[in-house]
């Protein structure tokens, strides 16, 4: 996890890009919805679309349960524009309560049904990052 640049940075969550290794990751630091939710996303995607980068490690230990309005959003609006963009691999760190788990669960069988992205779940952020890294090393 060298060379890092900071995309975005707020009481709600953190976003970096890290062009070694062609890898997109945020952390939330607290429970997130609505504009501070979808603009962590956005700024990802606007990435992914200008650097063609394909890997995202989302750490949403400290997040809660989504609403059915970010959730709707996410599949709906972000998902499609994500996938035409390249998104392949996702490696998640699902929220430590166990209603936000079973809600990040929900959403990455979604994600998982119909797509081509590679989804793998983890409890130790290194290990997310490692499987990231070793993923489609050729970019």
């Amino acid at each position: 996890m060298n060379n890092r640049v900071t995309l975005l940075d707020n009481e709600y969550a953190s976003l970096w890009y890290y062009p070694d290794d062609h890898i997109i990751h945020h952390q939330f630091h607290q429970p997130i919805a609505d504009d501070a939710f979808r603009s962590v996303l956005m700024a990802g995607l606007e990435l992914m679309r200008e650097e063609g980068v394909h890997k995202w490690l989302s750490d949403d230990r400290n997040n809660s349960i989504l609403s059915a309005e970010d959730s709707a959003w996410s599949q709906d609006y972000w998902l499609p524009r994500a996938l035409e963009a390249g998104w392949k691999y996702w490696a998640v760190l699902p929220p430590r309560k166990a209603r936000g788990r079973i809600n990040m669960e929900r959403l990455m069988e979604f994600v998982g049904l119909g797509t081509r992205v590679e989804i793998q779940l983890f409890s130790d952020p290194d290990a997310a990052w490692q499987w990231l890294k070793d993923q489609d090393r050729v970019t």
